[in-house]
């Protein structure tokens, strides 16, 4: 018997950057670009899905404060001996900054998690496309279970995620209107993923589509939203089950960013409009019910044009509860492509900021393992890159992360030309930006480094070996 949901809502002079670049060139193979945009991609992709509580409830309770963020459950760090006990996992053989992730992944093998396991990806338009993250989210999904889509944006015509097929009916518009920004805008409350999208006034409705029809079970909606004021309004379905209307209430006033849970079984799709004002959409978390289905969660979180600077200008209190509600297990650094670019700047600035910003996010999610991504090879930077490069992993070790060079897996100076110039290319003409099949094999050769002394079946896909 199906009941409509009851409502709880909680408070809660350089050189151009990758945006200028690609929104002069406009010829990604990835997709059509925005003007002042690194890219724009379509929405159409395909992914999974997540549930908890009750079916077709509705449920939110408060982010507990940063004092009383839970612990991630810890990791089970393998330990080499001279004669191994058979029933212990493998000694670990990858970087001891991902122990606790490894250790995570390993309680998924032996059925002794009942949590997912959470990837949060912040980045640039590299991971904003959802073709890199997603070659990684599909490699891990494949081997230690599908946790769902999780973190998706609604209502951004200039997104799409990989398993999902999203719509936007009217003229929705987003905050801030430049998301890459290193300076603070308003009062930086823009949710997880760092933009929000604002429903038109004419009821225009933002629709999230889950395609990955192999997902089955119950599966979490967490709806991000914000009332700006008392009269604003959102109306929330899912399914064909009767729309829900979110209101500002006594308890509950206008100006929070807030959540609203619904449960639901398998894929299904799930509508938000704006009934009246001009309410806020942070975006929706996706996930399988981990009790029943625990697995790999990965969330991309990249915005066009952003540097190491666009997250630490979002208000650090409002962020900070958002991460207390994921509790990553993995954090993914993913910026410098653009910071190649700023030629006026110290590259050692680079490093600083990760460190910085690393600080930030253990204030809300303490044992988080992490991992930074030295930036792409760019065409019209091959001096600067490798300088960038380096202050990443300067800043990787002083921030206890690991390290991935990217660089030079891709084969360092010039290697973006040349894969550019390939019979099937992996990268567009811009000299910035990969083709789908390019991020994808970065995608999968990071999955490989990831899964270094877990997986020996995962081998690497760019010329034969991963460093």
């Amino acid at each position: 018997m199906t009941r409509s949901p009851d409502v709880r809502s909680t408070p809660r002079t350089r050189r151009p950057s990758l945006a200028l670049v690609a929104g002069a060139a406009c010829t990604l193979a990835l997709a059509a670009c925005s003007a002042g945009q690194e890219h724009a991609v379509p929405h159409d992709a395909a992914v999974t899905p997540p549930p908890q509580a009750e079916p077709h409830t509705a449920a939110v309770a408060p982010p507990p404060a940063a004092s009383q963020v839970p612990m991630v459950e810890p990791a089970v760090p393998a330990v080499a001996t001279a004669e191994p006990a058979p029933a212990q996992p493998p000694p670990f053989a990858g970087e001891p900054e991902l122990a606790r992730f490894h250790g995570a992944l390993r309680d998924l093998t032996r059925g002794a998690r009942k949590s997912h396991v959470r990837i949060l990806w912040l980045g640039d338009s590299h991971g904003q496309a959802d073709f890199w993250t997603g070659g990684l989210r599909t490699a891990l999904q494949k081997r230690y279970g599908n946790g769902g889509p999780g973190f998706v944006h609604m209502g951004w015509k200039a997104y799409r995620h990989d398993g999902m097929k999203l719509v936007v009916d009217g003229k929705w518009s987003i905050r801030p209107k430049a998301p890459a920004s290193s300076s603070r805008v308003g009062d930086g409350m823009f949710g997880l993923g760092g933009v929000v999208a604002v429903g038109p006034v004419d009821g225009g409705k933002a629709r999230a589509q889950v395609t990955d029809e192999g997902l089955s079970g119950r599966m979490s909606w967490d709806v991000c939203y914000r009332l700006r004021t008392p009269s604003d309004e959102l109306s929330v379905k899912l399914g064909s089950r009767p729309p829900t209307a979110v209101r500002a209430t006594s308890t509950e006033p206008a100006g929070e960013l807030r959540h609203l849970v619904l449960v639901g079984e398998g894929p299904e799709t799930l509508e938000v409009a704006s009934a009246r004002g001009l309410p806020e959409l942070c975006g929706v978390v996706i996930e399988t019910d981990p009790a029943k289905q625990p697995g790999v969660v990965l969330d991309t979180l990249g915005i066009n044009g952003a540097r190491f600077g666009t997250p630490l200008a979002w208000d650090e209190t409002s962020f900070g509860a958002e991460l207390v509600r994921r509790q990553p297990t993995l954090v993914i650094l993913e910026y410098g492509t653009n910071e190649s670019g700023d030629v006026g700047v110290d590259p050692s600035v680079y490093g600083k900021k990760l460190v910085r910003l690393m600080e930030r996010i253990r204030r809300f999610a303490p044992d988080t393992d992490c991992l930074a991504l030295a930036p792409t090879d760019r065409a019209d930077t091959r001096e600067r890159t490798p300088l960038v490069r380096d202050a990443i992993r300067a800043g990787a070790l002083e921030a206890g992360c690991g390290f991935w060079d990217t660089y030079a897996v891709m084969g360092g100076a010039g290697s973006i030309r040349a894969w550019a110039q390939e019979t099937t290319p992996r990268a567009a003409r811009d000299g910035v930006h990969l083709t789908p099949k390019g991020y994808r094999e970065l995608g999968e050769a990071l999955a490989a480094h990831v899964l270094r002394g877990l997986s020996p079946d995962l081998s690497a896909v760019l010329r034969g070996s991963t460093p």
